[in-house]
């Protein structure tokens, strides 16, 4: 923020009646210079930044994923500042990236009314619109049970023919099953 701009803001919000302005104006410039002592402000304008490459900032891997990303999300206005946005996403695992790659296949899709204009990416990206795809919590937890139910009704099975006189692959295959199920229970 500017010095000016922060003397602007401090009389806004103190409101003084017109002959008491110079000395809100007096006031709001030594609060500027006193914090600027103390390592707060700038006691300088500050200038736009010179571009920066963002999408040169990237890792491979996160270069792969965003050209994956830019190539699903279809409105190819604004590159560098959408790459800017995914370099903040930081390192993210395979399977969210594709989360990311999904969601913007299905917004690149998505019918707009008339008059609406689409998200450019760096803002879809800020906005983390792509969690608005994320699959609901209840129809993880149903695809869990699904396996569960799956897996149990399998080992259930095998168990009866085990117990009917089966040989020793099938405690083999019982075992198999019940670590299935373990591991199935831990990621629920």
């Amino acid at each position: 923020m500017s010095k000016k701009r922060f003397v602007q803001a401090v009389i806004i919000r103190s409101l003084p009646e017109l002959p008491k302005l110079p000395a809100a104006i007096k006031y709001a410039e030594d609060l500027w210079d006193a914090l600027t002592r103390h390592g707060y402000g700038q006691p300088i304008e500050s200038k736009p930044q010179t571009g920066k490459d963002w999408h040169r900032e990237l890792s491979d891997r996160q270069r792969k994923w965003f050209t994956a990303f830019w190539l699903a999300f279809g409105h190819k206005q604004g590159r560098n500042e959408a790459a800017m946005r995914w370099h903040q996403l930081g390192e993210l695992t395979d399977a969210q990236y594709q989360q990311i790659v999904d969601a913007a296949k299905k917004e690149a899709g998505k019918q707009l009314a008339p008059g609406q204009v689409r998200k450019m990416a760096q803002g879809w990206l800020f906005e983390k619109r792509f969690l608005d795809y994320a699959p609901d919590e209840r129809v993880k937890r149903n695809e869990q049970n699904a396996v569960l139910t799956r897996l149990t009704g399998e080992l259930n099975g095998v168990r009866q023919l085990y117990e009917a006189g089966g040989d020793e692959a099938l405690l083999e295959q019982i075992n198999k099953l019940e670590d299935q199920i373990r591991q199935a229970r831990q990621t629920a």
